[in-house]
């Protein structure tokens, strides 16, 4: 079995996980990794890894404010062959959204600065996606305040990192104050387009939007109802969703219940002409005290690893006690394998977010690096996996 070391990585303020945004780990060509967070000054900071996670360096300073919602995304998610993460921030000094690079392949230089959206207030709960796409414009959903401020917002390829946004676009939201979004690259013919995965909290259902950038205009088909969400203000996320380079298609897992007894924990392939069902739910039938989940897809074999919180007998406390566990799939979610064990954490630790690079290479380490944090003393701790395995059969494209 391969080895685990838990590493305190940073303290960080509820805003990490209460405010809806789109977050990840990110692990680069070379295996660097990096974590963008909100720290207990309310800043936007980073720091990397050039060890597996075993050490950080110093925390760099990306956003100096009062912040409250922090989504990142990364070149190579899209195929795009370059470095920078983008990073979008709210922030409740002056109600904005706000946007910034770093370039992992220049000496982590910072971008400018750049407004995306001018707002007046921000809450808890609200929601927070940026993504680019594989034509490479950059896309940002933003719902500033868990209500009606915000919207859908493009940065043209020309303008970045630096330049400005474009006005405000077709709204992908609805009427709903706690609506969650993750904002995806398409794969249509005009590689501008996107794919939203949009979660009504008052319908209670999933569904994927398809964004025509040329149109601009959304179309919506329903993924599932009874999807029972928990509010962003609470814990956050209970669905995830990767980009399947290999496949162009999207991977998506959500809970239909947090802590509720018998909740699944499903699964789906998504693409602008398809939306179809795993054959086995990650979780079927949990015992409750379960919510929340992370996918990463390894590009060197193409499997599929669920990371989830709380043991599937209900043996401990969502909200309380619950500890992170994962499940593995090779053959594209017909089945899965055993629920595994992957953290320790003292009873105290009310665990409130897991996260997860959605593409990894196995080449740095079995498992992905996870980072997960909690609500009794706020602090990251990542899990750092070692003793790296050569990779398998299903190659997949690039990070």
């Amino acid at each position: 079995m391969p080895s685990r070391v838990d590493v305190a990585l940073a303290q960080i303020i509820t805003g990490q996980y209460i405010g809806g945004g789109v977050n990840n780990v990110i692990q680069t060509l070379s295996g660097v990794l990096y974590q963008v967070y909100i720290d207990t000054a309310s800043d936007v900071v980073f720091r990397k890894s050039t060890n597996g996670g075993l050490t950080w360096g110093s925390p760099t300073v990306v956003h100096a404010g009062t912040t409250t919602a922090l989504a990142v995304w990364y070149d190579r998610w899209s195929g795009i062959a370059a470095g920078l993460i983008h990073c979008a921030m709210t922030d409740s000094a002056d109600g904005d959204a706000s946007y910034r690079t770093i370039n992992t392949e220049s000496s982590d230089a910072l971008s400018t600065e750049t407004n995306i959206f001018l707002g007046g207030t921000t809450a808890a709960g609200g929601a927070l996606s940026i993504c680019r796409t594989r034509g490479g414009n950059v896309l940002c959903a933003t719902m500033i305040d868990a209500g009606t401020e915000g919207g859908f917002f493009r940065l043209p390829n020309a303008n970045v990192p630096n330049g400005a946004w474009d006005a405000a676009r077709a709204t992908v939201w609805e009427a709903a104050t706690q609506d969650q979004v993750i904002v995806l690259p398409g794969f249509a013919a005009d590689n501008q387009d996107a794919i939203a995965i949009f979660w009504d909290a008052s319908a209670d259902e999933i569904s994927r939007k398809v964004h025509d950038d040329s149109a601009n205009s959304w179309a919506e088909t329903s993924i599932a109802t009874g999807m029972v969400d928990q509010a962003a203000a609470t814990a956050f996320r209970h669905f995830d969703a990767v980009v399947d380079l290999a496949n162009s298609r999207i991977v998506l897992i959500a809970w239909n219940g947090v802590d509720t007894a018998s909740a699944d924990l499903l699964g789906w392939t998504v693409t602008e002409s398809a939306i179809t069902a795993f054959t086995t739910p990650v979780v079927s039938n949990g015992t409750d005290d379960q919510g929340l989940c992370a996918l990463a897809l390894n590009t060197d074999n193409g499997d599929w690893i669920a990371f989830y919180g709380g043991k599937s007998d209900g043996s401990e406390t969502y909200g309380t006690n619950i500890n992170v566990y994962y499940k593995v799939s090779s053959d594209d979610g017909s089945t899965w394998g055993a629920e595994t064990l992957l953290t320790n954490a003292p009873a105290s630790h009310n665990i409130r977010t897991i996260l997860c690079p959605p593409r990894f290479s196995s080449a740095f380490g079995w498992l992905p690096p996870v980072v997960w944090g909690h609500a009794t003393g706020v602090a990251i701790l990542m899990a750092n996996v070692s003793l790296p395995v050569g990779p398998r059969a299903r190659h997949q494209i690039g990070m």
